[in-house]
């Protein structure tokens, strides 16, 4: 027998899944696809060996590995679109591992794909789909109509969940004692509303973490007369000409904050009935409700106003 006209066995540097894990690391974000940052590179980095050397030969090998992976399955085609984009060009060889990654996105239904596709791949997506990248108006990570990621849902339910889990001490008052400077405290009410009324997993992960958000409000507040820190701290929003999703958020923490964290008298104070006013028209003027939060993670008083509007309409 000849055994040295035999062709040599094909040797992948990296395998399908660890493609796949890129693609969805590159996709997704670390916070979503629970891949640690550190360890993305090291998915691909033995890939790189080849196309990193000076010779054409090496580079071909690399873009043909990438074809082969691809073929397994749409998340790989993800990888491969994306690998392309980060350590090759857009040449003849690479155009349809492009074409096939933008493909298994749309295959995949990201309902709010146009704030996650590049401009440099939103053209050609029109033109292999026949429309633009669609978008749902949730402002997050991506959201799925399909099995291969979280829906809007899954989003909205989480905030509930963790809305619903929050234990609140309240703040010791002091009658007649006037708050300071509420800057700092005002300017806290952005995140706090965030993190509360969008929940933890669509955000900034460096304000997810409810005592350290709120500690310029909660020291502001703490053994002062909580009528007059409601007034001073709706005067300090509302005048701060502050408009769209920032005061949304900044007017419903701080109305959120007054109802949880202060006494209860201090939601008669006329600060607090402005800034639910606020609040609310903003939250039907906007149109959140629904598309980048869930109404129920509404407080009870935010619900009855919002009724309110709605039927003046």
């Amino acid at each position: 027998m000849v055994f040295w006209n035999r062709k040599s066995a094909t040797v992948d540097r990296i395998s399908s899944e660890a493609l796949a894990n890129f693609g969805r690391y590159e996709f997704l974000g670390s916070q979503q696809s629970g891949i640690d940052p550190s360890d993305s590179y090291s998915l691909i980095s033995e890939l790189n060996e080849l196309i990193f050397t000076s010779t054409s030969a090496d580079r071909d090998l690399a873009v043909a590995e990438l074809h082969r992976h691809a073929a397994k399955g749409e998340w790989e085609r993800v990888g491969a679109w994306k690998y392309v984009r980060e350590f090759l060009d857009d040449e003849a060889d690479t155009r349809d591992l492009i074409d096939g990654g933008l493909l298994a996105i749309a295959q995949m239904r990201v309902t709010n794909l146009s704030i996650h596709l590049a401009p440099i791949d939103a053209p050609r997506y029109a033109e292999l789909t026949g429309g633009p990248p669609p978008n749902d108006g949730f402002f997050g990570p991506p959201v799925f109509d399909s099995n291969f990621g979280p829906t809007r849902q899954y989003y909205f339910d989480d905030a509930i969940a963790r809305a619903a889990a929050r234990r609140i001490t309240r703040l010791p008052s002091a009658t007649g004692m006037a708050p300071g400077h509420l800057e700092d405290a005002a300017r806290s009410m952005w995140d706090f509303g965030l993190l509360v009324y969008r929940g933890p997993l669509v955000i900034n992960p460096d304000i997810t973490f409810e005592p350290n958000v709120v500690r310029p409000a909660v020291a502001a507040a703490t053994g002062v007369d909580h009528s007059m820190f409601a007034d001073h701290l709706a005067h300090t929003l509302l005048d701060s000409n502050t408009h769209g999703y920032e005061g949304l958020w900044s007017f419903l923490g701080g109305t959120r904050f007054i109802e949880e964290y202060l006494d209860l008298s201090a939601v008669d104070a006329s600060g607090y009935s402005r800034l639910l006013d606020a609040g609310v028209e903003l939250l039907v003027t906007s149109g959140a409700i629904g598309v980048t939060m869930a109404p129920e993670i509404l407080t009870q008083r935010q619900r009855v106003r919002l009724q309110a509007l709605l039927s003046e309409q």
